[in-house]
């Protein structure tokens, strides 16, 4: 069956998915198999416990989805999706009592950090200013990059460990925990060269477009 293909696509998850759409908009034919019964791998949602509540089955919130190039060319919004963005972005618990909050507002969150306030803007607020730039070398293809000086000076801190980030440029805990949090996504030990990097890109992701979800599909 699958020799009646051009291509096959392993894997119905919106990788998967934005593979074979990329694929078939080219006029090539594309088979998709997935093993589970549902597609949509880590973004579908289930009544798992009681009749009535839904819950989601992976990734809860997708901070790369409303920024996705290949998202926003497939105008999902016209496909019956919407987005929805809570308050805050995210709140990392403290053990004090208190939490660091992330907000959209990159100056609210600041205010949130004590005496690291000034350093947290002055780590991120140039690139929020030209985050679509930017976002638009990270998120592409490997390529010859259109604006390598913002390519390599956002490489330049990113390839940091996040241990060392942290420490150089906060001295406070709710802000290393912020930063800390968010680099945890890499799955490196924050020791490790470029454990810097996730953590910068999610940060960023938060006051660009914060931390969205799938509202609904029709």
């Amino acid at each position: 069956m699958t020799s009646d293909y051009d291509a096959v696509v392993v894997g119905s998850g919106p990788n998967g998915l934005s593979a074979a759409i990329a694929l078939a908009e080219q006029g090539i034919s594309v088979l998709v198999l997935e093993a589970h019964e549902h597609i949509g791998g880590g973004t579908r949602s289930a009544e798992l416990t009681l009749p009535g509540f839904t819950h989601d089955v992976c990734s809860a919130i997708h901070p790369m989805g409303v920024l996705s190039p290949a998202f926003r060319r497939m105008a999902l919004g016209t496909r019956g999706v919407t987005w929805i963005e809570p308050p805050a972005a995210l709140a990392h618990p403290l053990d004090d009592g208190r939490a660091a909050l992330l907000w959209h507002s990159l100056d609210e969150t600041a205010r949130g950090l004590d005496t690291d306030a000034d350093s947290y803007r002055t780590l991120l607020a140039s690139w929020v200013a030209q985050a679509p730039t930017l976002f638009w070398e990270l998120l592409g293809p490997l390529r010859v990059p259109r604006h390598p000086f913002l390519l390599a000076g956002f490489g330049w801190t990113a390839l940091k460990s996040a241990e060392r980030l942290a420490h150089h440029c906060f001295n406070t805990v709710p802000a290393r925990a912020l930063f800390a949090g968010c680099a945890a996504h890499s799955f490196l030990p924050f020791d490790a060269p470029a454990s810097s990097a996730i953590g910068l890109t999610l940060l960023l992701a938060a006051h660009v477009v914060g931390y969205c979800r799938v509202f609904s599909i029709q």
